[in-house]
């Protein structure tokens, strides 16, 4: 197997993800080994004089390929080829299925289960927000694996929504299997593993390129046997979601939204143009429930209990910050009656040298841990626990901190403060 499993990666790595080519090999000839072995002249009649890939198959070095499959090796990287009996059928029927997909958490059966994937805008409205945590959460508390690309924005709420109800998730990243894109949802990545799995076609140490994420976008309605649109512009990428899930067959839903609102705009469209209307999760379930009977339990939501989102949002490191979060408030000229910490309001000129925080209310938790936080450099999460204060409530302070423009959260679980002081 070993020896097969690097000629499916140098195949991968010749080919272009999402391109023609290895469509048009694997109809002529049986597996990898068998396209390394090709004589050049027969493969460039079938893939074309013209194809670009020419070059990386007329390359008969297997070197990289060795080199890849060392790194899978030792960091227990999952290996999926498209020869593997694990290989999603409903993959295979896409056009320009990817050659070998690379993993890393708990493989679903993809073939025996219900997926559903959920996609919408990196700008999303708390409307959009709610809508894709609660469906999210309810897909999941019915059987269904949610599978979304763990973006900013509405992916990576209804993933978050998904795993509160303990349910399985599957992410698709534009980017190798270990580079964490983005690099916020680093939290979130490993929650998605232990339950689920974090899925790409790019090799180890590809960075996320802009080009790779509308390629990867096929696979993400390429496994999902109906495709939920929350939020979007017009033009938005999710758009290129939709459009590969109506191809390749698959069912896709859209929240409607306001007219007139931008974030609303792709949704409408597509409930325009025949996508089905989607208020709840129910809208999904009841039209695949007798498909997978033993699979997804509509009944399971009856007995569903409220989930906090943001508390969520927060223990899962998903960043999606709507602009009804805005916390400021009008300042005050003393403390209230109450002893919350007030902070009176600073003039400042326009020649003021240094940058003075806008004014807000914070109750004392919150001004503790900001104040706890250094005046230069960066700390960890834990480094601002103490006795009073345990990491889910130091959590919740700092999401609302960032909201407000006050810190900033850093790879590795880390945070610094924008300004000097509050």
């Amino acid at each position: 197997m070993e020896d097969m499993i690097i000629y499916w990666i140098w195949l991968s790595l010749a080919c272009n993800p999402s391109g023609s080519t290895f469509g048009k090999l694997i109809k002529e000839f049986d597996g990898a080994k068998k396209i390394y072995e090709a004589d050049g002249r027969r493969v460039s009649s079938i893939i074309g004089f013209r194809n670009s890939d020419r070059t990386n198959l007329e390359n008969k070095s297997l070197d990289k390929a060795e080199e890849v499959y060392r790194f899978c090796t030792k960091h227990k990287v999952g290996l999926l080829p498209y020869c593997d009996e694990r290989y999603p059928e409903l993959l295979r029927q896409i056009d320009n299925p990817p050659v070998l997909l690379y993993y890393r958490g708990v493989l679903p059966d993809f073939d025996k289960i219900f997926t559903v994937s959920a996609v919408g805008t990196r700008s999303l409205s708390d409307y959009g927000r709610r809508n894709a945590f609660n469906i999210g959460h309810d897909l999941a508390m019915a059987g269904a694996t949610v599978v979304s690309g763990m973006a900013i924005g509405i992916d990576g709420v209804a993933m978050a929504g998904a795993l509160a109800a303990g349910g399985t998730t599957v992410a698709v990243i534009g980017s190798g299997i270990d580079v964490c894109y983005p690099p916020q949802h680093l939290r979130l990545a490993r929650e998605i593993v232990k339950r689920g799995c974090v899925l790409t076609e790019f090799a180890p140490g590809t960075q996320p390129n802009k080009f790779n994420f509308p390629k990867r976008n096929r696979i993400i309605s390429g496994l999902s046997r109906a495709t939920v649109v929350f939020e979007g512009a017009e033009r938005s990428g999710a758009l290129i979601t939709a459009r590969y899930a109506k191809e390749q067959g698959r069912t896709v839903y859209a929240l409607p939204g306001n007219v007139g609102s931008k974030n609303s705009q792709l949704s409408n469209l597509l409930i325009k143009n025949g996508a089905k209307i989607c208020t709840s999760a129910e809208d999904v379930l009841n039209d695949f429930k007798d498909s997978y009977r033993g699979v997804i339990n509509t009944f399971l939501l009856k007995d569903r209990v409220g989930v906090d989102m943001m508390s969520t949002l927060t223990e899962y490191g998903v960043v999606a910050v709507c602009p009804g979060d805005d916390i400021f408030v009008a300042p005050k000229p003393k403390k209230s009656r109450e002893n919350k910490v007030m902070v009176e309001a600073t003039v400042i000129t326009e020649e003021a040298a240094e940058p003075v925080s806008p004014p807000i209310s914070f109750d004392k938790t919150a001004l503790a841990v900001y104040k706890r936080i250094p005046e230069s450099g960066s700390c960890s999460l834990e480094e601002l626990v103490d006795e009073n204060t345990d990491l889910r409530q130091v959590m919740k302070c700092l999401l609302k901190l960032e909201m407000g423009g006050f810190v900033v959260m850093l790879p590795g679980e880390k945070v610094s403060r924008k300004f000097k002081s509050i």
